[in-house]
């Protein structure tokens, strides 16, 4: 049995000694202290067994302020935390290059709901993107390109952040997602990406172009099988 394996059983047992019958309480409750005596867990560990963490792959492998923005926005929307890391991958030539990859991180399904969000978004937002690039002038410098491809995001997110519908967390998942959050990923540091914007050849037309692509934007809820449940209003 595994410790994830474990730290289930151990909250069905618990689950079971809230049962009227005292024999089967008492059993149950053994059961979960035997458990956590056995693979060395703590009623903490019990307690935040409840909060999980979900990666998604980013875009760029380099931080971007568009896309860590729009992971914010969506962790934000479905009461998550997030946080980014960098993992090796072996490419076909067995070269090692580097993935970069967003976490979401909350109680029950938010974090898959908000990990298949950003999935959708930021695929649209960094195709639309490529193509208002494509767009510019040849003659334009590449530095410039990206500029006007970034600000062009940043009128997309702001397009789109309207469209998500929020979920409220209650107070107990804000506060166990929080010491989830202290207790495994204690030395977590703000993200310091600098603008490629600041000081380009840029206009305001480039941001509006990316607002009205964010406004069409679309996304459903169809995981696992189910239904597709729109995430956005039509």
């Amino acid at each position: 049995m595994t410790r994830d394996e474990a730290l289930d059983k151990i909250r069905k047992c618990l689950a079971l000694a809230a049962s009227p019958e005292p024999h089967e309480a008492a059993a149950a409750l053994r059961q979960a202290q035997k458990l956590m005596a056995q693979y060395g867990l703590t009623e903490m560990d019990v307690t935040l067994a409840d909060v999980s963490e979900v990666r998604q792959p980013a875009q760029n492998a380099p931080m971007v302020r568009w896309e860590l923005s729009l992971a914010w926005m969506v962790a934000q929307a479905f009461g998550c935390h997030t946080f980014t890391i960098q993992r090796p991958k072996f490419g076909n030539s067995l070269q090692v290059r580097q993935q970069r990859f967003y976490v979401f991180v909350g109680v029950g399904p938010a974090p898959e709901v908000a990990g298949y969000a950003f999935e959708v978004l930021t695929r649209q937002c960094a195709r639309d993107r490529r193509r208002y690039i494509g767009l510019q002038s040849k003659n334009c410098k590449a530095s410039t390109k990206v500029a006007r491809g970034d600000l062009y995001a940043e009128g997309w997110l702001s397009g789109v952040q309207d469209k998500l519908y929020p979920l409220v967390g209650n107070e107990r998942d804000i506060a166990l997602t929080a010491q989830y959050m202290e207790q495994r990923h204690p030395d977590m540091q703000p993200a310091d990406v600098g603008s490629r914007v600041k000081g380009r050849n840029v206009t305001d037309n480039d941001w509006h172009r990316g607002l009205q692509a964010g406004r069409a934007a679309e996304l459903a809820r169809g995981m696992e099988g189910r239904a597709a449940q729109p995430l956005l209003p039509s």
